[in-house]
């Protein structure tokens, strides 16, 4: 029996029938046979979507800053290349993540690996802060209607405490000219009652003698006048000088506090407006809703710390996991493989030829006395 003729005719049928069904190319071969050899393996396609990422966030952040940057009232070229620098400098940084994060993967000291892993961490801080930035900037101007309907609303609010204070004042200033006038009335009558009060002293006969020669002497009564009436009189006149400037004082405190500026009706009705303004916009955000939900308030309760907040768990929380997130697409892009021999589970010719010899040449002998035994029985029959 020629065993390796027909062992090297086996395996030229085998290698054929594995060339023909093998539907790798001569460039995927060659890979997979680099990868082996050095014990991974990259998936291509997730390295292109992690670096993708990373220039989405890089674009995100240099369009957020010349934003931020252009909405200055005194904006400029030398201003906005100065707001650059930084962000460029951290979209450097970005870069470096996905290097960084395939080499905790492939590097097989533990010192480099160690390394790298600091450096991913601290790229993750940068795109956790870039993306915080960029969150602000995204949920401002939702509360900027808010917030500005109720700086009106406040603004309002204090011009009608302004006009308040006025009124009270005004009202004091009246009150206080009233009661002025008051007292002073009161005094006048005092003193008409202590006047028209004082006694008429008695009258005397005064006798004279006569204005003519031989005639009789002459008489008369002289009724004395109190002193006490002329102090008195001239008080009453300078108190009757003193309720005039009192009234008219009176009359232009009252006339001030009737002032239209300090009539509250109109800013009531302004403030009611911007209430119901107020409202309206609260009702509309969404954050604003989600806070009353998450702090089980009314959405006209919550307050600007409640809103940020929300905002601390809408934006900062969702920033370090989308980092953490696209650092693990290209962490994950490694495969290990583990290395096989070639030789691993194959058998020589030389080894199946004694092991397999015997058996293939008593097969072999089995067939053919198979095959006579069948000649003579069809020849007898």
């Amino acid at each position: 029996m020629n065993y390796s003729g027909m062992s090297i005719a086996a395996e030229t049928r085998a290698s054929r029938d594995q060339i023909e069904s093998d539907p790798l190319t001569p460039r995927q071969r060659a890979r997979l046979e680099r990868d082996q050899a050095r014990g991974y393996s990259i998936n291509t396609k997730q390295i292109v979507l992690a670096f993708a990422v990373e220039f989405v966030i890089i674009g995100l952040i240099l369009t957020n800053n010349a934003a931020t940057v252009a909405q200055l009232p005194d904006t400029s070229l030398f201003k906005m290349i100065q707001a650059m620098l930084f962000p460029i400098a951290m979209a450097m940084v970005e870069l470096a993540r996905v290097p960084l994060a395939v080499a905790v993967r492939t590097q097989t000291s533990w010192n480099i690996k160690l390394a790298a892993l600091v450096g991913v961490l601290c790229a993750v801080a940068v795109t956790s802060v870039s993306l915080i930035l960029i969150g602000n900037s995204t949920f401002n101007p939702r509360l900027e209607d808010t917030s500005k309907k109720s700086t009106i609303l406040v603004g309002l609010q204090q011009r009608k405490q302004e006009i308040l204070l006025r009124v009270k004042a005004a009202d004091e200033l009246v009150r206080e000219r009233r009661n002025e006038r008051d007292a002073a009335e009161r005094d006048r009558q005092n003193l008409n009652l202590q006047l028209n009060a004082q006694p008429r002293p008695p009258c005397v006969v005064v006798t004279r003698p006569a204005s003519t020669p031989g005639g009789p002497p002459e008489t008369r009564s002289v009724c004395p006048e109190n002193p006490v009436l002329k102090p008195l009189q001239a008080e009453i006149a300078s108190l009757k000088v003193k309720l005039v400037d009192l009234e008219a004082a009176l009359k232009a405190a009252e006339t001030q506090r009737a002032s239209p500026t300090l009539d509250t009706g109109p800013i009531d009705k302004e403030i009611e407006e911007a209430e119901k303004d107020s409202r309206g916009s609260v009702q509309q955000s969404q954050l604003h809703a989600y806070a009353a939900m998450l702090f089980r308030k009314a959405p006209a309760d919550i307050t600007e710390a409640d809103v940020k907040t929300l905002e601390l768990y809408l934006i900062v929380i969702p920033s370090i996991a989308a980092a953490f997130s696209s650092t693990l697409i290209a962490m994950t892009a490694v495969r290990r493989i583990k290395p096989t021999s070639t030789s691993e589970g194959m058998i020589s010719d030389e080894a199946a030829a004694y092991l397999f010899g015997p058996l293939v040449a008593a097969i072999r002998s089995e067939a053919r006395e198979a095959v006579k035994s069948a000649m003579k029985s069809s020849q007898l029959a």
